[in-house]
Parts: C-alpha cells; sequence; structure tokens
C-alpha cells in the first residue's frame, strides 16, 4: 500500500470549503439489530458546508480549476431540491464567486427544503420547465453563451460533478477514512457507497484502488441498473487516473474492478422512489441513533448495506462502514411529509 502523505492531491487547484476528516462512528445499537457489532458510519453529511454532503468533496476541486481560469459565475443544474445546486451555492458565498442554477422544474408556488437555502445562499434560479437533463443542459450552455456576451466569465459544472477532476473529492475521501482506520487501529474490511451518476462512487473506488486495496467497495446503486452505472464508473474511474497519474505520478496498486462489486437489487421502481426497505431503514437509522437521512440516496444506499449484512455477504465478524453522503434538506419538503402520511406516522 501506498503511504498517505500530507497534502495528497493538493497538486490540483482546490478550494477550502469542508471540514476534514469527517466523522467516524460506531453504529452500535443499529449494529445490534443487525446481529454486526463492527458496524460504522463516516459522516460526509458533517462536512461544515451549507447543510453538509458528498458534493462538498467534489466542489473543492471543480472550484478550485474555475478560478484558476478566472471565471467569476458558476453554473450548475438539477432539479428544484438539488443537493448540488444548494451545495454549489454555498460554496460560491464561501469563494466569493456568483451562483446560478438551472432547474429543470416549474418555479414553486412557495420554497420549501434546499429552495429556501438557495435563496439564503443568494443564488440566482432560472426554471426551465420540466424538460429532460440533455434539454436543461442546452438551457445551461444558452445562460452561459450569454454571459460571456456581457463580459462575463461562466464555469458550468457539468453532471452533478460525476466528471473525472469531480470524482477526485471521493479519491481523497477513501484516502482520509483509510488515515482514520489506522489511526484509531479499527477493523474495517467493507465500505457501502452510493451510486447514482458514478462520480462519488468512482472516486472512492479510484482511492481504494491507489491504496491497494484495503477495504471492499459495496456500490449500491439508487439511479441505474448494474450495467449502465458499471459503464459509467469505468468511464470516469479510467478519466480520473489519467489526471492522477499525470499530475502526482500515482497509478492503482489493484485493479479498480476488482475492489467493487456494484448492486442494483434495491432499485426498487426507480430513481427517488422510496421502496418498503429505505422507508424503514429512514425511521431505523433515526430511532436507533439519532441519525437523519432521506429518501432519495442514503436511506436505500443503507438499506441496501444492512440487507448485504443480513444475507452474510458481508460477514458479521468483518468491520463494516457505511458512508453517509447527507441531502437532509429534501426531508423539509411536502413530498416527504406526504409519505409520512401515507405510512402512518403523524406530522
Amino acid at each position: 500500500m501506498i503511504g498517505i502523505r500530507r497534502g495528497y492531491l493538493d497538486r490540483f487547484p482546490r478550494v477550502n470549503l469542508g471540514i476534514w476528516p469527517t466523522p467516524l462512528q460506531e453504529l452500535s445499537r443499529m449494529g445490534g439489530r443487525v446481529s454486526h457489532h463492527k458496524l460504522f458510519i463516516k459522516r460526509d453529511d458533517l462536512t461544515g458546508l451549507g447543510q453538509g454532503g458528498n458534493k462538498t468533496r467534489s466542489l473543492e476541486f471543480l472550484l478550485g480549476d474555475a478560478l484558476r481560469k478566472g471565471a467569476d459565475v458558476i453554473l450548475t443544474a438539477g432539479r428544484s431540491q438539488s443537493n448540488l445546486c444548494s451545495l454549489t451555492a454555498a460554496a460560491c458565498c464561501k469563494a466569493g464567486i456568483e451562483c446560478v442554477l438551472v432547474h429543470n422544474d416549474d418555479p414553486p408556488d412557495s420554497p420549501e427544503g434546499n429552495m429556501i437555502l438557495n435563496r439564503i445562499f443568494g443564488a440566482e434560479s432560472v426554471f426551465v420547465g420540466k424538460v429532460d437533463e440533455e434539454q436543461r443542459t442546452g438551457k445551461m450552455e444558452a445562460i452561459a453563451r450569454e454571459l460571456e456576451t456581457r463580459g462575463r466569465k461562466p464555469y458550468i459544472i457539468y453532471n452533478g460533478t460525476s466528471t473525472p477532476l469531480g470524482a477526485l473529492g471521493y479519491v481523497s475521501a477513501a484516502f482520509e477514512l483509510y488515515g482514520q482506520i489506522r489511526s484509531q487501529s479499527l477493523d474495517v474490511r467493507h465500505v457501502a457507497i452510493v451510486g447514482a451518476m458514478g462520480g462519488t462512487a468512482s472516486g472512492f473506488v479510484l482511492g481504494t484502488a491507489l491504496l491497494g486495496h484495503p477495504f471492499h467497495v459495496h456500490v449500491i446503486s439508487v439511479e441505474y441498473p448494474k450495467p449502465v452505472l458499471h459503464r459509467l464508473m469505468a468511464e470516469l474511474i479510467s478519466g480520473a487516473a489519467e489526471m492522477i497519474k499525470e499530475v502526482e505520478g500515482l497509478q492503482p496498486l489493484a485493479p479498480p474492478e476488482e475492489v467493487m462489486t456494484v448492486y442494483d437489487d434495491h432499485l426498487g421502481e426507480g430513481y427517488a422512489i422510496p421502496t418498503p426497505l429505505s422507508k424503514r431503514t429512514w425511521y431505523e437509522l433515526a430511532r436507533t441513533e439519532g441519525i437523519l437521512s432521506e429518501h432519495v440516496y442514503t436511506s436505500k444506499c443503507l438499506g441496501g448495506f444492512l440487507d448485504l449484512i443480513q444475507k452474510g455477504i458481508i460477514p458479521p465478524d468483518e468491520g463494516a462502514c457505511y458512508i453517509h453522503t447527507g441531502g437532509l434538506a429534501s426531508v423539509f419538503t411536502q413530498g416527504v411529509v406526504r409519505l409520512l402520511q401515507a405510512s402512518g406516522e403523524v406530522v
């Protein structure tokens, strides 16, 4: 395994946005429920920027690149409750740069959840209607071209930060977790991380491969079937690995495809549609550990992780860690209230 040096990846332009390392905590009561007594959670919901979340790590590298290129306004896109949009707005405040958010939604009658945070952070929100992601990107690029005609220097954050440069955030996270495990003399041989558009999981898998496979990475898909997510991750891992080799001179000590297993068993009816397991896990995490999750990413991923433990795929005597990627503002929306009411909970 390679040694972890202070300042790893700092040869890349980077803006300091978070509080690192994020906490690594034992889930003793949750572990007791699934008869696994070496269960941990890494709290990337507590990154210290905005409402916290995984995008903080990627934004450090993307905003570093933007400022290096002289950008004076950042554009990114997502639905009205996008965690990326909210954290980008917060990051732009910290970096002292303007922010424009492009939403493929209609303007809400009243703001809720992340929309409230976007207003607090002073971002400009542009609503382009319920178009698909490709059309949304086209409209965002048109806004960037119009800004250029006014002498501005826009920088676009594409694809939910799922780019080779954005993936570096979770390369760094893998090294961070490995350092915590070593310093605390913990036995952690399995890590579960969400698989959505691939950027977060790809970075973590690459970081694990660079370390020489100290733990196995279980990628729980919440958006795409396994073959699609595999393809997306392969492209991102290859691109990020080339960047690291060129800038840092490092190469993986283990093949990335060997350090991970991708699962699509917990997708249910599709993206952002809760499953019975994810709804149950949402309550269990809150009521056993006092930790909040949400229904698009985190409760599905954690539910899948616990299912792997109960099925014996992750043995009970081998330490396991779940990466909590945040996104908690969506809890405070009418959609979640309706979900609670439908499940018989009083709100």
